[in-house]
């Protein structure tokens, strides 16, 4: 007679939900450009926080980040702005619905070149984001 196996659940965390919950496409990016290292520990945060991915607004202007954005929390809002424009459109998104939490994935070339000066608006604003 055999004894029946345990199986253990996937851990949850505060909201109920999984890690898998807080994913999102499989990855293109190149392998060793650090942009994965950072999206794990993004998925990571989001789901030892408990936020819920519906109350995720993931925001990002052109380039290698930007495609960051699709690779967790598939459930949360998302929007690519044109190249530098990331932060006007945060603050837009934050002031039109302020219970979501904000996140900008952006660049080099997107916040430190063109979008510098909507950078450092953003930062007077006070916008609430990450």
């Amino acid at each position: 007679m055999s004894t029946p196996r345990e199986t253990s659940a996937p851990a949850t965390n505060r909201a109920g939900l999984t890690t898998k919950d807080y994913g999102g496409l499989k990855s293109t990016l190149c392998v060793g450009c650090g942009h994965d290292v950072i999206t794990r520990q993004i998925t990571q945060a989001f789901f030892d926080m408990g936020v819920p991915p519906f109350k995720i607004a993931k925001l990002s202007g052109i380039g290698c980040s930007s495609k960051t954005t699709a690779y967790f929390a598939d459930r949360g809002h998302g929007f690519n702005a044109v190249h530098g424009r990331m932060p006007a459109v945060a603050t837009g998104a934050m002031l039109a619905n302020h219970s979501l939490l904000a996140i900008g994935v952006s660049g080099d070339g997107d916040t430190a070149s063109i979008g510098a000066g909507q950078f450092v608006h953003l930062l007077h604003r006070n916008v609430p984001m990450i």
